[in-house]
């Protein structure tokens, strides 16, 4: 770890600790359909903050996919429900908001967040500072949110216990794509190294996150590659998935985010797009990229976010409108100097 990366993580412990000292109870949220690394953030954290003696909940907007629902033994994530819980985020005395910073992709969550009382902690690892929050602890330099949760609460002197441990390690794999994305780094392996001393098991993890496909996506994945596009000489390469074919492969509640992943592995592509079609007229689309190609930004342009090289958005309008209105902007990126 850099003297840069000691100095934030530092300065992140300095401002947190007096903050969770005067503490008795704690939300911690993340982004509509979480994924492994919100999900692994607010597990590490929560298990910490209840060591300090705190009251810690973690309140999402959406279920546990099963491939993460082994980092949950305890049943500790809970569903949001207004009557549930709009009262304990109002009346909390701190929010922590992890792996996300935008006040939109709260969801749900948003009107009891912005009308409590507590104070409000982003902590984060994509390169945006959103006003809304009292607190930010960004840090673009982290492989994932989990691994800066990972180094604060080491710095703080907490003890990270195997689950804890576990959950941070889920964030770092699957927001590196198992250490093969840009933002793999030294200090990354030296996070994974001090989690697999703490007592992560390698294979189990693996097993859990990436062998748990159903027939059902297999199936929708096959029908998706079967109709695959290629443009700007094999650099940009799309498919698309019908609600026919969701529902004729009885896929309705898979996450198909991962499909698109393999047509980065075709030769020559920079940039790949799938295109799904959900119901009430709208479309979701997942972009995956290489190197210096920035979908991040493309996806903002159309009401969504996330990583340089993985983002996502949802957009209104049919399928082949919204095939017609996306691909130029990523034709563009494509002709834009790496």
């Amino acid at each position: 770890m850099t003297e840069k990366d000691r100095a934030l993580i530092a300065d992140a412990a300095s401002r947190l600790d007096p903050l969770i000292d005067r503490a008795k109870t704690a939300a911690l949220i993340t982004h509509v359909n979480p994924d492994g690394d919100g999900i692994g953030a607010e597990i590490c954290l929560g298990r910490y903050l209840r060591t300090r003696g705190i009251e810690a909940r973690i309140i999402n907007t959406d279920p546990l996919a099963a491939r993460y629902r082994f980092l949950d033994p305890d049943g500790r994530v809970e569903i949001f429900d207004p009557a549930r819980h709009d009262a304990f985020l109002r009346q909390s005395d701190l929010i922590f908001m992890l792996d996300n910073s935008a006040t939109s992709r709260m969801g749900s969550l948003e009107p009891a967040v912005r009308g409590s009382r507590a104070t409000t902690v982003c902590i984060d690892h994509h390169n945006v500072i959103e006003p809304f929050w009292q607190v930010n602890i960004v840090d673009p330099d982290a492989c994932a949110t989990g691994e800066l949760v990972f180094q604060i609460i080491k710095l703080m002197g907490g003890a990270v216990d195997p689950i804890a441990a576990q959950a941070a390690y889920v964030s770092l794999v699957t927001d590196t794509g198992y250490f093969r994305f840009s933002k793999t780094s030294p200090r990354c392996h030296e996070a994974a190294a001090e989690m697999l001393a703490a007592g992560v098991n390698p294979p189990l993890v693996y097993a859990e996150v990436y062998e748990r496909n159903t027939p059902a996506l297999l199936r929708l994945g096959a029908a998706a590659l079967a109709d695959l596009r290629q443009e700007e000489g094999g650099r940009l390469a799309w498919i698309t998935l019908t609600r026919e074919q969701v529902l004729r492969c009885q896929a309705e509640l898979e996450d198909t985010s991962d499909v698109v992943n393999d047509l980065l592995t075709i030769d020559g592509t920079r940039l790949a797009v799938l295109f799904k079609e959900l119901d009430g007229g709208r479309i979701k689309l997942s972009f995956r990229s290489k190197g210096s190609v920035d979908v991040n930004r493309l996806a903002a342009r159309f009401g969504g976010g996330g990583h340089t090289n993985a983002a996502g958005a949802i957009v209104s309008g049919g399928l082949e409108e919204t095939i017609s209105r996306i691909l130029p902007p990523c034709r563009d990126l494509l002709q834009q100097p790496a």
